[in-house]
């Protein structure tokens, strides 16, 4: 019997053993980075998503800041002799100018964690989008860019979407049409509730109903109006509302910058205010959108009619 031939395979086997062994706590060792990397990963990712969630809540309180801001000055006289959409520290009221006329003018509200931008509008300025009529309403697509072709398609939707039949039109869309499309909804075939209801509208998206995207410096020179938030001046959300009387398209040649509107304050009057809260640090902004009736008589001097944070 050979028995050095027998320990050099025990030493063998122990070798071999030794080496699985230390492969196996490698193995686990692999893991448990990995582990550690998985769950560090996973705490940065939840750490950057709650300070997204902080700036946006603190946006948000920012544009209702500059919205409370705009519906303090309601009802205030015209200021002589100041310029329009003055720069103010939310902190200093006495700061305040009387210049908070519904013209659209933005006024820019400094606050210690960032700012809020606010423009006020006679809502019943815009056209109402109820009572329209098919070539009113063409004329609106077309200036919101559409092709005169697709401008007339789409004035008849709209139009079968808000008439009180259920008769389509030439080139409309009724119940049907809607099935057909695979739509969960149907035509109202009644007035909107909100404008924003236009989106219901099949032909009518982000882009057209708000005018995201680049705009021309042609549009103002006024940085603030270029506000990547802040709607195109002509998307189907500036130039419609479901409140007034109005029926008619300002000749787009003849369109007065605000600075040149004389617009003041009527009691029982509805207004548009758009309040952009923009934090300090960081890019997240918020927009507040409110249609408020001015009610003087009342305590507290307005009431909303309808509020959306975009």
């Amino acid at each position: 019997m050979d028995f050095g031939t027998g320990k050099m395979d025990r030493q063998s086997l122990i070798r071999r053993q030794d080496g699985v062994v230390i492969i196996a706590v490698l193995w686990v060792c692999a893991l448990i980075m990995w582990f550690a990397l998985q769950i560090g990963s996973e705490t940065r990712m939840q750490g950057e998503e709650q300070v997204h969630i902080w700036r946006k809540s603190q946006a948000t309180h920012l544009a209702i800041g500059g919205a409370y801001e705009a519906l303090a000055h309601m009802g205030e006289a015209r200021s002589i002799g100041l310029g329009q959409g003055l720069k103010m520290r939310g902190s200093s009221p006495d700061e305040a100018s009387n210049d908070w006329q519904p013209n659209g003018a933005p006024h820019i509200i400094e606050y210690e964690t960032g700012m809020a931008i606010v423009m006020v509008e006679d809502e019943t300025q815009k056209i109402n989008v109820n009572s329209a009529n098919q070539e009113l309403l063409k004329a609106v697509l077309g200036r919101a860019g559409l092709e005169e072709n697709d401008a007339d398609g789409l004035a008849n939707v709209i139009a079968d979407f808000v008439d009180k039949d259920d008769l389509p039109r030439l080139r409309g869309a009724e119940k049907d049409h809607y099935k057909q499309a695979g739509l969960h909804h149907v035509p109202f075939d009644g007035p909107l509730l909100s404008l924003d209801q236009l989106l219901l509208v099949p032909g009518i998206n982000d882009q057209l109903f708000y005018g995201y995207g680049p705009k021309s410096e042609a549009v103002s020179e006024n940085e603030i109006l270029l506000h990547p938030l802040l709607p195109g001046k002509h998307s189907l959300f500036q130039m419609l509302s479901i409140y007034g009387k109005n029926q008619r398209l300002p000749d787009e040649e003849a369109e007065e910058e605000f600075t040149d509107k004389v617009i003041t304050w009527k009691s029982g009057g509805i207004y548009r205010i758009l309040s952009i809260g923009k934090v300090s640090h960081g890019s997240q902004t918020v927009l507040l959108w409110l249609i408020v009736r001015f009610a003087p008589e009342s305590e507290k001097g307005y009431d909303v009619l309808y509020r959306r944070i975009l």
